[in-house]
């Protein structure tokens, strides 16, 4: 879990700009004020670093960053094929 919320944080500071610390309980939207773009960027970064896939049924009931840590476990633990 440390390594995915470790990426996450790198992915916000270096290629997001986002200065502060990353808690599991931070919403993507109203705390680190992430739009589409934003949120984009940051799956793109945890797919290729990590070797998944996630597709937008993945992203329904993603809210906060635990939520995000949560998904890419299960994604690792049951990897789906990239089309």
């Amino acid at each position: 879990m440390d390594e995915i919320v470790e990426e996450i944080a790198r992915i916000l500071r270096e290629e997001l700009g986002h200065a502060r610390a990353v808690r599991l309980e931070d919403e993507l939207a109203r705390d680190l004020q992430l739009d589409s773009v934003g949120v984009l960027t940051l799956v793109v970064g945890l797919e290729n670093k990590f070797r998944m896939a996630l597709d937008e049924q993945d992203a329904v009931g993603v809210r906060t960053v635990a939520d995000l840590v949560a998904l890419v476990q299960r994604r690792r633990a049951h990897p789906e094929p990239r089309t």
